[in-house]
């Protein structure tokens, strides 16, 4: 698919401490997109949109339910529940999605 300009290192949780520290994945060909389905608020509203976002990747990668990525130095948490995989005309899935929110430091 066109437009994943960006890529994304996948982690899983350590089995003894929980943390986001097993590589899963590297090099994923992504794109991490802003999400607004209304217009921006003030305030909080526009905060939200800012730590809310939808990631889009190849097709041929299947993403763990409890994981984190980190694109361009930044780290986000996978939504469980938000994957989807769009298909196309042919009726192939063209590319998977989720929702992410930023992960706290």
């Amino acid at each position: 698919m066109y437009g994943l300009d960006q890529t994304a290192d996948v982690y899983t949780p350590d089995g003894t401490d929980g943390s986001f520290t097993v590589l899963a994945k590297s090099g994923l060909a992504c794109r991490l997109a802003y999400v607004q389905n209304a217009p921006a608020g003030v305030g909080g509203e526009r905060e939200a949109i800012g730590s809310n976002r939808r990631l889009l990747w190849e097709e041929d990668y299947t993403m763990p339910d409890n994981a984190q990525v980190a694109v361009d130095g930044e780290r986000w948490n996978v939504l469980a529940g938000s994957f989807g995989k769009p298909r196309g005309p042919s009726g192939g899935v063209e590319y998977r999605r989720c929702e992410v929110t930023r992960a706290l430091s």
